[in-house]
Parts: structure tokens; C-alpha cells; sequence
């Protein structure tokens, strides 16, 4: 009898594995990927029978590289590289809703000057220095958006780059005068009192509320893989939901997955995680990229949007 119950056990694994769809993902190891590590700690991929394996890396330009290349089956990267990406006829496409910034209390990237700078309005940046942590990206394309609202362009400014981590010491020290950052580098320059936010709403001209960045995958990829798609989109929108009812709890589970310590975890400003990814969350950013010429054309949210992994 124990030899049956043996073999029955061991074809019911084996069954259950043959289920299961691994599927690699990139991500950084940062707030705005909550999702991932929620859905990972409270079993929402295993109830869809997925196996996760994730891969941190440094930038969404590796992921981005990762997942066209099939290192990847999919990624997090920020809205206007999926746009830029578009542009240049890569196939990707949002996989599931991630990270979005939602005025008024949902805003997680600000623009800072030192405490004692003369700055005190965007016009006055006019042949200034201003730190970003990439050039021909979502942060440059807002600091042409913000210029142009105070009446400047952006090559009235000098913009360089500089790591988010290194902002604050390029700011004190006057190597900048202004730098775009996000959280937690708002709230640890907030808590150090040695500067002052300039613009609390850096990514405003995208809209109200829009999609800083979301999970990718390329067409190709969700043609073959419909099901894993559909369950990764369920558990993300089911981790989405955790979040936003359980807010203490999630900043706890964010320490285990981040260098963030608890206290900081608590006081930073986290992003809206929103169930479904709206045409005008990622319209308004790439009519900016094509104003600024960031990208040749503006072309409809809903080649970025499919609307198969939405609920």
C-alpha cells in the first residue's frame, strides 16, 4: 500500500511541475517593483501555476536588451523607454500595469535645489546645471516638459548625469544646481535638511496620473505564452490590490527586498499601483517625447497597452 501511495505522490508532482511555467523576469531592486515581491512572498504566482525566476539588474536598459535578446522573458522599464523602444520598431509591449505617479499625494519624483540656492522658481534655471540620472529618458524628457511650461527650452539648461544615490553630495557640493530624483533620495534629502524641493511634482506635464513604468514583454513572447501572461497580469493586479489595502504591511515586505531600512520605508511617498493601465497613463508622455523630438512621431497609447492581460 505505502509503495502506491508513493508512486501516486510522486506522479502528482510530477504532474504539478509539468503545470508549472517558469518565467524570467528582470527587475531592479527598488520600490516601484513592490509588486513583484508581494506577489512572490504571498504565493500568487504559484496559485497560477507560474515559477518565478528573477533576475536584478542595474538599469532598465539591461532589461530592456535582456528580454529582446531572449535572456529575458520579460522586465520592468520605465513608460518613455517603452515608447523610445516603439519608436524604433522593437515589438514590446505592456505585460501588466506597474508603477504610476497620481496627483496630488502619489508623487514620487521631485526636483531639488540646495537649501541656500537663489533658485526659486523653473525660470530661474535658465543657464543653469541640472542632474538627471539619464540623458534621452523619462527624467530628461520632464526637465524639457517642466522648462517649456516657464517659457525656456531645454537647451537653455545644461543637463549631465549622475547616479540617483550621488545626487544630493553633486547638489550640497555646487557641482549642480538642480537634480531630478525619486524616492527614498527625496525623503533621506528631505530628513538631512540641506535642500529644498524646487518642483514637487516633477513628472507633471505627463498628466495627473501616469504610468511611470510597467512589466514588458515582447509581442512575440505573449503570442506563445498567452496563459503565463494572463496569470503573471492576475497576480500582479492581485499583489496591486494587497498594496493599496495593506500599505504598513507592504513597506515592511519592502525591507527584505530592498537596502531600505523600515523607518525609511515608512516615510517615503509610494507610487499608486492601479489595476488597469489606462490609454491616457501613457498618452500624455508620448506626445511629450514627440514634442521635444525624443521620438520621430506620437502614435496611439494603445500600441503599448495591449488589452489582453487587462482585466
Amino acid at each position: 500500500m505505502l509503495k502506491y501511495l508513493v508512486a501516486s505522490l510522486v506522479l502528482l508532482c510530477s504532474i504539478t511541475s509539468a503545470r508549472a511555467e517558469t518565467i524570467r523576469i528582470g527587475y531592479i531592486p527598488i520600490a516601484d517593483c513592490l509588486q513583484l515581491y508581494v506577489a512572490e512572498e504571498l504565493g500568487y504566482f504559484k496559485a497560477q501555476g507560474l515559477v518565478v525566476d528573477k533576475t536584478p539588474l542595474n538599469g532598465g536598459s539591461l532589461i530592456a536588451m535582456a528580454v529582446e535578446g531572449g535572456e529575458l522573458d520579460a522586465g520592468w522599464s520605465n513608460t518613455a523607454s517603452l515608447a523610445i523602444a516603439a519608436d524604433r520598431g522593437f515589438d514590446f509591449a505592456i505585460l501588466s500595469p506597474g508603477a504610476f505617479e497620481q496627483a496630488p499625494d502619489r508623487r514620487e519624483h521631485s526636483l531639488l535645489v540646495a537649501k541656500n540656492s537663489p533658485i526659486r522658481t523653473l525660470a530661474d534655471l535658465k543657464g543653469k546645471t541640472v542632474g538627471i540620472n539619464a540623458l534621452g529618458n523619462i527624467n530628461e524628457i520632464a526637465v524639457a516638459a517642466l522648462a517649456a511650461q516657464s517659457g525656456l527650452s531645454v537647451k537653455q539648461l545644461r543637463l549631465v548625469e549622475i547616479p540617483f544615490p550621488q545626487m544630493e553630495a553633486a547638489l550640497t557640493s555646487g557641482h549642480v544646481d538642480a537634480v531630478l530624483t525619486l524616492e527614498p533620495f527625496v525623503t533621506i534629502a528631505r530628513n538631512r535638511g540641506a535642500t529644498r524641493v524646487l518642483e514637487p511634482a516633477a513628472l507633471k506635464p505627463f498628466g495627473t496620473r501616469m504610468l511611470i513604468a510597467a512589466w514588458f514583454a515582447k509581442r512575440s513572447w505573449l503570442d506563445k505564452h498567452k496563459t503565463a501572461a494572463a496569470g503573471f497580469a492576475l497576480a500582479m493586479r492581485k499583489a496591486s490590490a494587497y498594496i493599496e489595502k495593506n500599505p504598513a504591511q507592504a513597506r515592511e515586505l519592502l525591507t527584505r527586498h530592498t537596502k531600505l531600512t523600515l523607518d525609511l520605508a515608512q516615510q517615503i511617498t509610494l507610487p499608486l499601483f492601479a489595476q488597469k493601465v489606462e490609454d491616457s497613463d501613457v498618452q500624455g508622455l508620448i506626445d511629450q517625447a514627440a514634442r521635444f523630438g525624443y521620438i520621430k512621431k506620437a502614435f496611439p497609447a494603445q500600441r503599448l497597452n495591449l488589452p489582453a492581460t487587462q482585466p
